[in-house]
């Protein structure tokens, strides 16, 4: 069967917005290789939908740089630079500080409780490490204090930029120590519950701009790379 719409066995959730999910997990999981071809045809008939639905979060994807479009090659997934990563972490900083001060006085005690969960499965699954569930909890822990600002246009420019906050770990957990960068959640969450709108601002921006930091810092060994593979070759 397939379909090119709302489902109600979604719960109304678009079929693109499902397969957009899909995608970006295989990503950041290591099923889709950067470079690699995410054929549509193939994964629409894995999913069972006409290709609609894929053709359309495939663009999406497109439009905010995880996969390149090409008209004879079809789809491709492309890993954004550190210093694409840097730029979207001086945005987050600014829309994570907004939402962070709104939301200090909304928070409700299931939602701490929760925050408070995922800071603690950060630091488990980074211990053990497994990345990908480490990606699912940080963007999982932002994702809620936004949600809770009640500032619908904020949601939606973060839902936008999620995707990298998911690419900048998977890229960079395997080889930087983020121990430091994690356990500022706990900042965030203190400043919170305190409440104190403007610390829990500060806090927040500081987090991005220290991701922003360590992203810069690898832009700049990737320039240093190139540089040396162009002077060999």
């Amino acid at each position: 069967m397939t379909a090119s719409g709302p489902s109600p066995d979604l719960g109304g959730e678009l079929l693109s917005d499902k397969v957009k999910r899909l995608v970006l997990d295989r990503i950041i999981h290591g099923h889709y290789k950067p470079g690699e071809r995410v054929v549509e045809f193939q994964l629409a008939k894995e999913l069972g939908f006409s290709q609609s639905p894929v053709r359309d979060a495939l663009r999406e994807l497109a439009a905010i740089g995880v996969i390149t479009m090409h008209p004879r090659r079809g789809a491709r997934v492309r890993m954004p630079s550190a210093k694409e990563l840097a730029d979207v972490s001086q945005v987050r900083a600014e829309i994570d500080a907004l939402a962070a001060r709104l939301a200090a006085d909304r928070l409700s005690a299931a939602t701490v409780a929760t925050l408070e969960e995922l800071v603690d499965r950060m630091l488990d699954r980074l211990a053990d490490g497994d990345f990908p569930a480490v990606t699912e909890a940080d963007v999982r822990f932002h994702q809620l204090i936004v949600q809770a600002s009640g500032n619908r246009a904020l949601e939606q420019t973060f839902e936008q930029l999620a995707p990298f906050a998911r690419t900048f770990l998977t890229l960079t957990l395997p080889d930087v120590d983020v121990h430091e960068i994690l356990l500022e959640h706990r900042e965030i969450l203190t400043a919170l519950t305190a409440p104190d709108p403007d610390g829990a601002a500060d806090a927040a921006r500081r987090h991005q701009l220290h991701v922003r930091s360590l992203m810069l810092s690898r832009a700049a060994t990737e320039d240093g790379d190139q540089l040396a593979a162009a002077r060999t070759s």
